[in-house]
């Protein structure tokens, strides 16, 4: 019952120093990314559902329309991780911009 108790306290302080944001999603394809030939299909395929979406996109100097973001940020045990993904499409649905950052501190 003691060693019970111990380890309750141990999971206990390692989770109170946890925090997340945003969706986990699978950063592998990241930076495949090409411009013109990639579609929304290939990016809900590699990525999953977008986030969080901007449409219509005004004054973009690429002439992009939409917006697309997957972000992810992860601290505890006194590390901090976080991923995120920018694709803007043309009014074709192709890539037309896109930039990925990814942090590990």
């Amino acid at each position: 019952m003691r060693l019970a108790l111990i380890m309750l306290a141990v999971v206990v302080s390692f989770l109170v120093g946890c925090a997340s944001v945003g969706k986990k999603w699978d950063t592998t394809h990241a930076n495949e990314i090409v411009k013109g030939e990639h579609d929304k299909a290939q990016m809900i395929t590699w990525f999953g559902e977008p986030h969080s979406t901007v449409s219509p996109l005004k004054d973009h100097p690429a002439g992009c329309v939409e917006r697309w973001q997957w972000t992810y940020a992860h601290s505890g045990g006194g590390s901090t991780i976080s991923d995120a993904l920018v694709v803007d499409f043309d009014k074709d649905g192709k890539v037309c911009d896109n930039a990925y950052a990814q942090t590990k501190q």
